[in-house]
């Protein structure tokens, strides 16, 4: 068997997670603003909802990880779960944003409770927790794991750019659901690529670990997770980036229309706080030569850290804004290219130190993370619009409110950076990855 995915593999690996993305990112960016302006929920309570959803979520997400460890098909372990989940994707988003206009109040809230449980807890988590763990059983060669985390996110930022440029348009013209059977259907499709065009190829060490593997009891698989530190930091780490990230999706269109004065500047925001993104992740497979991945990431929390500040302590116009979300993008670099690809180096981390390998629930650190933190931060903005008065009726919100979304949007993420950077900081696998992947490669060539 080939040990090396040809670069079509890489690009077909890649196109995945824009299909996540065509689902992800428009709801992060515009569920919230749906459930407020065009169905009438309040805030506080949509901001309640998406926080209990995800702390939910993120138990089903270990649960996930041991379902897939646990998998064992033609096709691998994690490859058929984006096959089985694919459909489910594109169909729960158009629910999402399907809320039936005879419903009561409370009927509303119950349904977008209830759609937005569903896709959570059960269907996104099957699909991106498979989707992410592919990436260690894909490529076993660090580099190449770099490379397609590079390939990977410049595809993501390309379709966060296609959502934030053409949503409202779409909107206006085939209105919300209309929007949702586009994107999720073009979800669908990319998704579908991935599985066919892919194919895992690590396996365990050696018989010995596979077989441990197959037989492991879900609560040792657990024992033995925590005994990786390293997966407690990573989880830490991925909270705080998406409860920051959750933060900047959810509240730029309010930032862009309310504190700025037109939602017609969302699409130029986001080109400023992606571009940077797309073009440093292709330059990222570079960077990591010169420093690797853990210290690109400590360098990176510095530059975000800088970018909010400047917004929260600079004159509030246009230009100001741009030069922040510019840093930020930036700083978000290696927080995209290089911590998917160092979760990786974590699985490895954990077979070097524990002798089992357990992909599925390694990997759950970054569905966990990602979904806890997007959780987290759709509740902040929910309560942050709250707290700050906003009124999705209105045609335009107070001097006290939009004054108020402007701290949110800048202090909250200041904070939150200021706290991953020193648990990152004690997240430093690359001192010991030499090592590592001499002993595991003298392992496999043993047996």
């Amino acid at each position: 068997m080939n040990n090396q995915p040809s670069f079509k593999e890489k690009l077909a690996f890649a196109v995945g997670d824009g299909g996540c993305n065509f689902v992800w990112t428009t709801v992060g960016s515009f569920l919230t603003l749906y459930y407020t302006d065009s169905v009438g929920i309040a805030a506080a309570v949509v901001g309640t909802i998406m926080l209990l959803t995800r702390i939910l979520d993120g138990v089903s997400d270990l649960v996930m990880g041991t379902i897939i460890d646990r998998t064992h098909t033609k096709w691998g372990k994690a490859r058929p779960w984006v096959l089985w989940s694919a459909l489910p994707m594109g169909l729960g988003l158009v629910l999402m944003f399907s809320v039936p206009s005879a419903l009561s109040q409370g009927g509303k809230v119950a349904y977008a409770a209830a759609t937005y449980v569903i896709m959570c807890v059960v269907i996104y988590t099957a699909c991106n927790l498979a989707y992410n763990t592919m990436l260690s059983l894909i490529a076993p060669n660090p580099k190449d794991r770099v490379f397609m985390s590079s390939l990977r996110f410049f595809c993501t930022m390309g379709v966060v750019l296609i959502i934030n440029y053409n949503t409202m348009n779409l909107v206006k013209s085939i209105g919300w659901t209309g929007m949702a059977i586009v994107f999720g259907s073009i979800g669908v499709v990319l998704l579908l690529i991935t599985f066919f065009f892919t194919k895992e190829r690590t396996a365990p060490a050696d018989e010995t670990s596979k077989k441990q593997e197959q037989k492991l009891p879900v609560g040792e698989s657990f024992r033995i997770l925590f005994k990786n530190k390293y997966f407690v930091l990573i989880t830490i780490v991925f909270v705080i980036n998406y409860t920051a990230l959750g933060i900047n999706n959810g509240l730029r269109i309010y930032y862009a229309r309310d504190v700025l004065g037109s939602a017609a500047l969302m699409g130029t925001l986001t080109l400023c706080f992606i571009l940077p993104k797309m073009i440093g992740n292709l330059a990222y497979p570079v960077v990591t030569k010169f420093m690797g991945k853990w210290q690109s990431m400590v360098i990176g929390y510095l530059i975000e850290m800088a970018g909010v500040a400047f917004m929260a302590f600079s004159p509030i116009n246009f230009g100001t804004t741009a030069v922040g979300l510019v840093l930020l993008g930036i700083g978000g670099i290696p927080h995209n290219a290089g911590l998917f690809a160092y979760v990786a180096d974590i699985v490895d981390y954990g077979e070097w130190k524990t002798g089992v390998r357990i992909d599925g629930l390694t990997y759950s650190a970054t569905s966990f993370g990602m979904k806890v933190g997007a959780g987290l931060g759709s509740a902040i903005v929910g309560w942050g619009l709250a707290w700050a008065g906003y009124q999705g009726k209105l045609t335009s919100q107070t001097a006290a409110t939009v004054a108020s979304i402007q701290r949110v949007y800048t202090f909250v993420p200041l904070i939150l950076f200021a706290v991953g950077f020193v648990a990152l900081l004690f997240c430093n696998v690359d001192k010991l990855y030499p090592q590592i992947q001499k002993d595991l490669a003298a392992k496999k060539a043993v047996n």
